[in-house]
């Protein structure tokens, strides 16, 4: 009688269903894992301001909710965000006398690292704090007095000439020297320009431009221009008619080349504290282009990956558990 033979069931089979299942459940597990643990591509904490560009320069449009102060601002552009603006920047403001403003710009104008210094505008100087009687530093009008259609300040007046967010700490030479021109094109260092204008610097052209699109925006007096024979005329300063100020052009590209800085964004918080109100292109740079370059809101949205980072890896370990 033949002898029988017994064949050993092979495991090979069921090793390589439960191998399956297990790279399934790995998978699954890592799939898990990447989806609530990876940040999303577009997931980045809010920037309290809008200093991110684009490859142009251009600020992304930023939201905002109903508790910031710009909100009624919101879905609006050219004159009518302008004017909204103007209301909500006059709305809180309580101007103090230009007397008081010496002792102001002692806390304003501040160095973010040497508390006891001011951080001198167009040379970056660093000032003692203290005021001299002007020994050490003046006020200095960036949108200068002659050209805010008003007389000559006095220390005991309140006016548009005493408003803080216009004036700086700066040394006796440069404010010598910035006098009343307009602002012109240069580059590298604060200088007097050929054209009969001044450059404030590589480092202070933005806060220029900023500062000067503020003061167009809350005093409906005041005009931007690149006209440079209505700037070069001085025979109507002091009046109405010679409130102008430029070139509209130039600083339109500095705030772009010199974006929002930490002391500008500390400058402000401090001017709020003791004015009452804020200089909404320091917090929305964004402003600028849709009210003075015809932007509009859907030209300043930031672009959305249309796969985020967990999307793409979890095609890819999908892939990967194909292959196992």
């Amino acid at each position: 009688m033949a002898k029988r033979t017994y064949r050993k069931r092979s495991t090979r089979g069921r090793r390589s269903v439960k191998q399956q299942i297990i790279s399934i459940l790995v998978l699954a597990v890592l799939a898990f894992l990447v989806y609530y643990f990876l940040p999303e591509e577009n997931e980045v904490p809010t920037p309290s301001y809008s200093t991110y560009q684009n490859e142009e320069g251009f600020y992304y449009y930023q939201s905002v909710g109903s508790e910031d102060y710009t909100y009624d601002a919101r879905n609006l552009i050219g004159e009518a965000l302008m004017s909204e603006l103007n209301t909500i920047t006059n709305a809180t403001k309580t101007l103090i006398t230009y007397g008081d403003a010496r002792y102001a710009l002692e806390t304003v104008d501040r160095d973010l690292t040497e508390a006891e210094k001011l951080w001198g505008a167009y040379t970056s100087t660093m000032i003692n704090a203290v005021w001299d009687a002007g020994d050490t530093w003046d006020r200095e009008h960036v949108w200068p007095n002659s050209r805010l259609g008003l007389d000559r300040i006095s220390n005991t007046q309140r006016s548009i000439a005493s408003d803080l967010h216009n004036l700086r700490a700066a040394t006796g030479s440069i404010n010598s020297s910035k006098s009343d021109r307009f602002f012109s094109s240069g580059s590298g260092e604060a200088t007097i320009t050929d054209d009969g204008g001044f450059y404030p610097g590589d480092d202070h052209r933005g806060d220029v431009a900023r500062i000067l699109f503020y003061m167009a925006t809350t005093y409906e007096e005041l005009v931007l221009t690149d006209d440079l024979e209505l700037l070069l005329d001085e025979t109507d300063h002091y009046t109405v008619e010679g409130a102008r100020m430029g070139q509209l052009s130039l600083l339109i590209e500095w705030h772009k080349l010199d974006p929002v800085s930490d002391f500008e964004k500390a400058r402000n918080e401090r001017i709020s504290e003791i004015q009452g109100n804020r200089n909404p292109f320091i917090d929305r740079p964004e402003f600028v282009h849709l009210i003075w370059e015809g932007k509009t809101i859907g030209d300043l949205e930031k672009p959305v990956a249309e796969t985020s980072i967990q999307t793409h890896m979890f095609y890819v370990l999908m892939e990967r558990r194909w292959m196992l």
